[in-house]
């Protein structure tokens, strides 16, 4: 006869977890949204994952373990011998083996009945499953395979397809052609200084002009007003029905990033979704207590989960997302960074996108912009060069089909790709943009959808350069990367999107340092001819000076048209400073050279909580994604 087992609920309000009064809408949110009991009971903070151990102890009829107490044996549980259990089968059915008794080995399982035959058909033998804690059972799976899953997070990549690591600086043939290529310009130099000087300045030139055609074309699709499947899903089809949302993991990878918890953590709350169908991983560095104590200290409910990573080089955002890879639970996975307020639908409407069942599309990238746009002048440009590249840039890409960088944050994965083609790349200090370039050669799309985070923007210039500078230096790397066989690139992007790749990738890293050598050339021609040498007959100053205002006027108009869409008025008079703005950016580029060379791995921190505009604890926060002129 069947075992009828004691249903949790009832164990819940037995063991005084829950009174009759509060088990009724727990009943409810259960039957909404599909989810199990014991996962809507962590969610609504009537239960930690301890007490639900306990509970599905009770209900299957077995003990409970508390592996806090009593950890697991490491010589049986992390023995690399034949019959023993794998990493992957671990963590894949939450389970693992915890002590050998009366030559009989016991096994310790968050749902023993589900891990039993499982296991069952891995060892030969009869062996014990006994209840545990899914959080206990994942934190001593993190201990025991430490070893392995820092190996995983360092060298997955490398291990998989070397010739996308940028572990790697440079390969045999970019060790000859860029020397080479560096010579003959030198040579050129000092043969021929004025040609040479033409040579530089048209090549510039023609890149920076590039790059400005790309933002006019923007210009006219944004005027267009096509909005791509991606982005009307929502609109059109919604997510679904609540009780067949698929779980979703929220991995925050979080480093000296104290005192951003509270709203951080507060807007994640505040998320329009399931808290029972939430995955959320808070990921701190095995050096920082202090982020990792005052987590500990905010009391969060149970799906809300913490994982701390060894002490490894190189110490990055990636190689931090790399590690808890493994463990995320849901179908779908978003990262957000520390100081991130998402739009409260941005998980429906990703889910809408996603349910388009589109098999190439791998990735959703959501607009990014920033809460205290208007602290100073540097928050400003900031806020105007993100509403240009969000969006007006990334959706003209996405429309003509080509590569994408992604921003780093807010972007959206099938989780099962991101594993695929070996998660981020831990040695690119913006593993956003490799990943999106990467996910194109392997035949994947990524695709946009209209719902902003909220970011703080850097408020002080010191930390704006360490910034800026990092993400030109990673940009330098992807290049690099992708170029290593630039013919095996082309074929795989077809000859669209390599083109595509070398103006965002290439042409939008090599401006940057277009700026000073216009003003110097330009300074130079006054200092020899006067003013008026400015509008001589020569024609490399016709041209330079054509490239200039084509160029920045362009650029200009974007920042006019993406601030007034974002219904920020105010800000389109800072568009006529831009220029200003793209010294300073000039000046990163330059650091990120000398950094390419002597520190290509080192990732410099980005302090937040510094804007006396940042967000109080609790406090909502309306994104314009929202409002209707959106």
């Amino acid at each position: 006869m069947r075992r009828k087992w004691p249903l949790l609920g009832t164990l819940a309000l037995r063991s005084g977890l829950v009174s009759r009064r509060e088990l009724a809408p727990i009943l409810a949110e259960q039957r909404r949204s599909g989810s199990r009991i014991g996962d809507v009971l962590m969610a609504e903070g009537k239960a930690g994952p301890d007490d639900i151990g306990r509970l599905v102890a009770r209900q299957n009829g077995v003990p409970f373990v508390d592996l806090e107490e009593a950890p697991p044996d490491s010589g049986i549980a992390g023995a690399r011998t034949e019959g023993q259990p794998s990493l992957d089968f671990c963590i894949a059915h939450q389970c693992l083996p915890w002590r050998r008794r009366n030559g009989k080995v016991t096994w310790v399982a968050a749902d023993p009945s589900l891990a039993k035959k499982a296991v069952a058909d891995l060892v030969a033998g009869p062996f014990a499953m006994w209840a545990g804690s899914a959080r206990q059972i994942r934190r001593a799976i993190e201990a025991l395979y430490a070893d392995e899953l820092t190996e995983r997070a360092v060298r997955g990549l490398m291990t998989h397809a070397p010739q996308d690591s940028a572990a790697m600086r440079l390969s045999p043939g970019q060790c000859i052609a860029l020397p080479l290529l560096a010579a003959g310009a030198a040579l050129l130099t000092a043969l021929y200084p004025q040609t040479a000087l033409a040579v530089f300045s048209v090549a510039l030139s023609i890149c920076f002009l590039a790059v400005s055609a790309l933002r006019g074309v923007s210009i006219l699709l944004s005027a267009a007003g096509r909005e791509t499947a991606e982005e009307l899903a929502y609109e059109r089809h919604g997510p679904g029905p609540v009780d067949e949302l698929p779980v979703y993991t929220i991995m925050v990878p979080l480093f000296r990033e104290a005192n951003v918890l509270p709203p951080l953590t507060d807007a994640l709350k505040r998320l329009n979704y399931p808290p029972s169908k939430l995955d959320i991983k808070l990921i701190f560095e095995a050096c920082d207590a202090e982020s990792y104590e005052a987590a500990k200290a905010l009391n969060l409910p149970g799906h809300f989960d913490f994982i701390r990573v060894p002490e490894s080089a190189p110490q990055t955002k990636p190689k931090a997302c790399n590690f808890a890879l493994p463990f995320a639970r849901g179908d779908y996975l978003v990262i957000y960074d520390a100081e991130d307020l998402p739009e409260p639908n941005q998980l429906l409407k990703a889910v809408a996108a996603f349910h388009l069942n589109d098999p190439k599309l791998a990735c959703l990238q959501s607009q990014l912009n920033y809460y205290n746009w208007s602290e100073n002048w540097l928050t400003r440009q900031f806020a105007i060069e993100y509403a240009s590249f969000f969006d007006l840039m990334l959706p003209m890409l996405v429309r003509l089909g080509l590569p994408i960088p992604l921003g780093g944050t807010s972007t959206h994965f099938r989780t099962d790709v991101l594993r695929e083609v070996s998660g981020w790349d831990p040695h690119n200090v913006t593993e956003d943009a490799d990943l999106g370039i990467r996910l194109a050669t392997r035949g994947y799309r990524c695709g946009i959808i209209r719902s902003t985070t909220e970011e703080e923007a850097n408020c002080r210039l010191h930390n704006w350069v360490r910034q800026r500078s990092r993400w030109i230096k990673g940009w330098l790397q992807t290049w690099l990367v992708r170029m290593r066989h630039p013919v095996s690139l082309c074929r795989s992007l077809g000859p669209a999107g390599f083109l595509g790749f070398q103006l965002v990738i290439g042409g939008f890293t090599l401006a940057t340092f277009a700026h000073p050598f216009f003003y110097i050339v330009a300074g130079g021609i006054v200092a020899a001819h006067g003013l008026g040498g400015l509008f001589s007959a020569h024609w490399l100053t016709g041209f330079n000076l054509s490239v200039l205002i084509s160029g920045y006027s362009l650029s200009i108009l974007a920042g006019m048209i993406a601030a007034k869409r974002r219904g920020r008025l105010s800000l389109m008079a800072h568009t006529l400073t831009m220029p200003a703005y793209w010294m300073l950016i000039s000046a990163a580029a330059v650091k990120a050279v000398f950094q390419l060379l002597r520190h290509p791995f080192y990732w410099e921190k980005t302090v937040h909580g510094l804007s006396r505009m940042a967000p109080p604890s609790n406090q909502s926060i309306i994104s314009l994604a929202d409002t209707p002129d959106r």
